[in-house]
């Protein structure tokens, strides 16, 4: 088991997670008593489909049923984003004695974003000669991430949820240098001094060749132009190659989340 530096700063995490909503918007967000209720029909994706509570537990424990109250008012899914977890114990336990349904267990890491880093190879170690580029969000990246990726629903996110991100955003593609074909991809959001990375995802064949570093240093080297100094990114608790891609890369947990989910 892969064991990041645990460094719990409840301040730095509860800004994590107010970037990261940004970085990934919901098509509908209000606010109640510092609650964000996140709806966006048509993207099933619980990060922009629940309910991130206000910074101080006991604050959020007051505030619960007129949350949910008013989540059940709006259509927004009764799922509660218990994070950062370790500053909302109180919570996760009221939401656990309602029956809630724990789930979604993640990890949000931290680390540097040395934007100086010099341009990976134009054969990044592997024996397939890669290109790298980057820019707005483009049809074409989008067919890219449904390639690599494999995911359902990545066009319809792209629509509703990315393209809301407009120059904060930096999407990357690395492709076979001689084909054309999709190897790998990423997406950056640089705000505040952060530089979020997200969706990122290397085709099969080519894992571990050194086609996500590229995606990533490239990625580092935009956010730095956008003022980013540090980089942080959402990751499942058990995604073993991740966690040792990114601890490779001096990254540390900042904090853990899961998703608690009352029924209808």
């Amino acid at each position: 088991m892969v064991q990041l530096p645990s460094r719990f700063d409840p301040e730095v995490s509860h800004t994590l997670e107010r970037l990261a909503a940004r970085a990934w918007p919901a098509d509908e967000v209000h606010d109640v008593e510092g609650w964000l209720l996140r709806r966006t029909d048509g993207v099933d994706r619980r990060r922009c489909n629940s309910l991130l509570p206000p910074a101080d537990d006991a604050h959020a424990r007051r505030t619960l049923d007129l949350a949910l109250a008013t989540a059940a008012e709006l259509d927004v899914v009764a799922s509660v984003q218990v994070s950062p977890a370790e500053a909302h114990l109180g919570l996760d336990d009221a939401l656990a004695a309602m029956g809630g349904v724990s789930g979604g267990a993640s990890l949000v890491i931290a680390g540097p974003a040395p934007g100086a880093a010099a341009p990976a190879p134009s054969a990044g170690g592997s024996a397939v000669p890669y290109a790298i580029e980057g820019g707005p969000l483009t049809a074409e990246w989008v067919e890219a991430w449904a390639d690599v990726s494999g995911l359902d629903g990545t066009r319809e996110t792209a629509e509703l949820v990315l393209s809301q991100l407009s120059v904060r955003g930096q999407f990357c593609a690395a492709t076979d240098a001689a084909t054309g074909a999709p190897l790998a991809v990423g997406l950056g959001v640089a705000e505040d001094g952060w530089l979020g990375i997200f969706s990122l995802a290397t085709t099969p064949a080519v894992r571990r060749r050194g086609l996500a570093s590229a995606v990533v240093d490239h990625l580092e080297r935009w956010g730095a132009t956008r003022g980013a100094r540090r980089s942080y990114l959402q990751v499942e608790a058990d995604n073993e190659p991740a966690l040792r891609f990114y601890a490779r890369r001096g990254f540390h947990v900042a904090h853990s989340y899961h998703y608690r989910t009352l029924k209808p």
